[in-house]
């Protein structure tokens, strides 16, 4: 899934440039961006607050940020992301971003994935994904369910 992302005066750094840690709001967007249209593949049609499908409650176990030239202010940003591998309980995420007036004509600019874990928030613990998350990501992706399951 492929986004126009902006960048505001705010994310920069007293160097002129995107500060590190707005790499990760960017890709926090593009993951929101992407349960938005998971959503729409379940039929969801109501939020819930901290998930945004019913069993789809996560928290994130681990992020990357590789970062590969320098972002500036008025650059054009365009970024992707997509489920790379689906667990038990959880599943992997990958992001790239690039800057340009296109995403596939675009230089890139930083790519990146977080691990994220299913969690129940009663019990405080990992738990299993739920049953409609694995065929609901290969319709979005448009890959077959075992393309995403780990050895």
């Amino acid at each position: 899934m492929v986004r126009r992302l902006e960048i505001r005066y705010q994310d920069l750094d007293p160097y002129g440039h995107v500060n590190n840690a707005v790499y990760l709001q960017f890709f926090e967007s593009l993951r929101f961006a992407y349960w938005r249209a998971l959503a729409g593949v379940v039929g969801a049609t109501e939020f819930e607050a901290g998930g945004i499908i019913p069993g789809g409650r996560y928290v994130i176990a681990e992020t990357t940020v590789r970062y590969r030239s320098e972002l500036l202010f008025g650059d054009e940003l365009h970024g992707a992301a997509s489920i790379r591998s689906v667990g038990n309980s959880s599943f992997v995420m990958d992001y790239e971003l690039r800057k340009g007036v296109s995403f596939e004509g675009g230089a890139p600019v930083a790519d990146g994935s977080a691990v994220h874990v299913f969690y129940d928030m009663r019990s405080r613990r990992s738990r299993p994904r739920p049953d409609w998350f694995l065929p609901a990501v290969a319709e979005l992706e448009g890959r077959p369910e075992e393309g995403f399951l780990l050895d």
